[in-house]
């Protein structure tokens, strides 16, 4: 059967198989259980070089729970994961997880990206903990297309709104939770190189040792160093990235952590957007119709670039007492500059005749960003039982500056289908330096009280001081000042049905500002605010090494920043859209099926509609699949395979009107499936060579249905690595 006619129609009914098998595995007495080799687990121990699941996490809640106790659904790539599937960037570990969609503009080195969940796109980024929310996904987007896997054991993506845990921003979409690998006693290196289609060429050093004699001082580094690898002809490539930290034990209870992660990208040629696939003249009345481009056409000069340097310094303190309570602290400084000089050929309108203006724009920018956390957590005795509580406060701190210079349209391109690159740089005058200024201070609480041994409660909140002001010209003080105070609640439900099988529900409110979301008129829209509802069914069996989940969400919201239309030099303008709706389900599996059996598989379903029952974005999928799966077919061997598939989506809207019939046709991307397939084989005990197929039937295919952006086509890559 073609994947192009795939339907993943069975993976509903098989989660749902499993979760009902686990009402029946828990509770009957003659079932056979199958026995999976024993795993010494500590405590809540981790499994992300082993499994591609994790027994417990606190990026929900805040309160470390074991996955049935987190009334929430939430997804994770785990190392071994992104070691097994070849997941290089965190954009590709985000294009995987379970519930996400890739929206991109552009190519993948410099392309303007987003990841939708549930409708929405997810705006909030935390990193061991502490969070990093910016405005508008300033914090994720900055580093999605560039940020290197290789420095992080896990990435959970809690989807849904979660301002309990992630600096009080309510985000509907979901928050990302980044865990950086950690020194550990016992000595280890590992090299890894790789070279792959499109002059692809990686290398990888991670390095870990204890520092002296009683193992109390750890340290590792890791550096990677990344280039080529994009398929639009005229592009390069030039990731560096360092990442070294020391852990120490000041006492048996005391550990403290000092780190740094250094980055450097480099890239030419590449452009934030590409060509529409539709040309038309609105304003004379010409409809628009289809216009072709070659998934590999770039719409870039050649003389673009971008560059940005980036370094953060870190530290964090842990502190465990007598009485099992823990007192963490983090704090890290980040400071950055980027610049980017883009020549773009029809990125805003093609013209029936297929000409096009050249747009040529710079952007560069300095920021600064603190983020500093400290909480305190523990279990408490009441009524004969024992219940678990977290409290904290945050505060993040955003300084940047950016220059503006003057957009240049005067360019013209005579017929786009010739564009090759070459086009002569016109001048971009500098105009002014701007400001933007971003502070978040926030306080917390939540607690999990046991009032039976099955039913568990979980309630809290955060106060949120979020203000933000800025302007387009630093010497202005007449700037735009933005002032929120607010409270998010959360309540939350677990019932343990039996050993294996769990009942939850969940309710918090949603608050996301839209500082960036601009009327016609340049007013800058109110934040969103709005409430969430999930209910569902998880289940785990062998101590936590394979877990399910089941889930049903709604959320409503006011204020949604929905597209009104564009201006004339084709940027977006935004209107507010009131009562507006969320509904979806989501059906997930993932762990240890076997020891030589593992699996990563879901389904998620979500549609926004507003008040008049029409969908609010099309252009984003109603239906994902997602499946990988990965086998040691012997000692040495071991095999792997995925399957992506997704709904149709169409960019059918006001702003292309009037359209011919093969024009909506053009403004429509059909569902489609690709193909990955990986191999991995083990020359000795320290040794393995990799094979990574993507993309195997190299099937065509537009993230965005209205731009010739396509995704990856087949390619290979092959690795080596060897552990000393």
């Amino acid at each position: 059967m073609p994947l192009s006619k795939f339907r993943p129609a069975r993976l509903p009914v098989a989660v749902a198989a499993a979760l009902l098998s686990a009402y029946s595995f828990g509770a009957g007495d003659g079932v056979e259980q199958v026995d999976l080799p024993t795993v010494q687990v500590k405590g809540i121990g981790k499994q992300t070089t082993t499994n591609y699941t994790i027994p417990a996490s606190s990026a929900a809640t805040g309160i470390r729970l074991t996955q049935r106790e987190t009334p929430q659904s939430l997804s994770v790539v785990t190392e071994k994961q992104m070691d097994d599937q070849g997941l290089d960037t965190l954009q590709d570990v985000l294009k995987q997880t379970p519930g996400v969609f890739h929206s991109k503009m552009g190519n993948n080195v410099s392309g303007h990206s987003e990841f939708i969940s549930r409708s929405q796109a997810i705006d909030s980024i935390s990193v061991d903990g502490a969070p990093k929310f910016l405005y508008d996904g300033k914090a994720i987007r900055r580093g999605t297309n560039n940020l290197d896997s290789a420095l992080y054991e896990q990435v959970v993506v809690v989807r849904g709104a979660s301002g309990l845990s992630n600096g009080g921003m309510g985000e509907p979409g979901g928050t990302v939770a980044l865990e950086r690998k950690k020194p550990t006693a016992k000595p280890a290196v590992s090299v890894e190189a790789g070279v792959g289609s499109w002059k692809h060429y990686r290398f990888v050093l991670d390095a870990n040792h204890p520092l002296n004699a009683d193992n109390t001082l750890r340290g590792r580094a890791i550096l990677v160093s990344d280039h080529g690898g994009d398929y639009l002809p005229n592009t390069s490539r030039h990731n560096h990235t360092f990442y070294g930290i020391l852990s120490y034990d000041l006492t048996p209870q005391t550990h403290w952590r000092l780190g740094t992660e250094i980055h450097r990208f480099r890239n030419t040629g590449s452009s934030p957007f590409s060509y529409l696939t539709v040309a038309g003249d609105p304003e004379n009345n010409q409809p628009f119709k289809p216009f072709a481009a070659s998934p590999r056409s770039n719409s870039s000069a050649k003389w673009a670039y971008g560059k940005e340097n980036s370094a953060e310094i870190f530290t964090s303190i842990n502190h465990e007492f007598e009485n099992g309570w823990a007192l963490n602290g983090n704090y890290s400084h980040t400071y950055g500059k980027s610049d980017a000089v883009s020549g773009i050929a029809g990125p805003f309108i093609i013209y029936p005749d297929y000409s096009a203006k050249f747009v040529a724009e710079r952007d560069q920018a300095k920021y600064a960003d603190q983020d500093f956390s400290l909480s305190l957590d523990g279990d408490y005795p009441l009524l004969g039982r024992k219940h678990e509580f977290n409290a904290g406060i945050s505060y993040q701190y955003n300084k940047e500056t950016p220059s503006y210079y003057e957009e240049n349209e005067d360019g013209v391109v005579p017929d786009l289908r010739l564009f090759d690159g070459n086009f002569t740089k016109p001048a971009i005058p500098y105009l002014r330096d701007g400001f933007a200024h971003m502070k978040n201070l926030s306080v917390y609480g939540s607690t999990r009280f046991k009032l039976t041994d099955r039913l568990a409660l979980i309630g809290g909140g955060r106060f949120v001081d979020w203000q933000y002001r800025y302007s387009s010209n630093r010497n202005d003080f007449a700037d735009s000042r933005h002032k929120n105070k607010v409270f998010i609640p959360y309540l939350g439900a677990s019932y343990d049905l039996n050993d294996n099988l769990t009942a939850y529900t969940s309710y918090t409110t949603i608050f996301r500002p839209q500082v960036r979301y601009l009327t016609k008129d340049g007013t800058a829209l109110e934040p969103q605010r709005g409430k969430t509802y999930e209910l569902g069914l998880k289940a785990s069996w062998f101590e936590g090494r394979l877990n399910a989940s089941a889930s049903a969400f709604m959320n409503k919201r006011d204020h949604l920043g929905v597209v009104a239309g564009k201006f004339k030099n084709g940027k977006k303008y935004y209107r507010a859209a009131d009562n507006t709706t969320t509904k979806g389900v989501e059906l997930s599996v993932g762990g240890r099926l076997s020891d030589k059996w593992l699996l990563n598989a879901s389904y998620a379903y979500s549609k926004l509609k507003n008040d008049s029952g029409n969908v609010v974005n099309p252009s984003y999928p109603a239906h994902l699949f997602k499946l990988f799966t990965a086998y040691d077919v012997t000692d040495r061997l071991n095999l792997g395979a995925n399957v992506n598939w997704q709904s149709s989506t169409n960019a059918v809207s006001d702003e292309y009107q009037p359209l011919t019939a093969a024009g909506k046709e053009a403004l429509t991307q059909r569902p489609y499936a690709t193909l990955d397939l990986t191999a991995h084989y083990k020359i000795g005990k320290s040794t393995r060579i990799g094979l990574d197929f993507e993309n195997v039937f190299n099937k065509r295919y537009r993230p965005m249905p209205d731009i010739h952006v396509y995704g990856t086509p087949r390619s290979l890559t092959a690795t080596l690595k060897h552990t000393f």
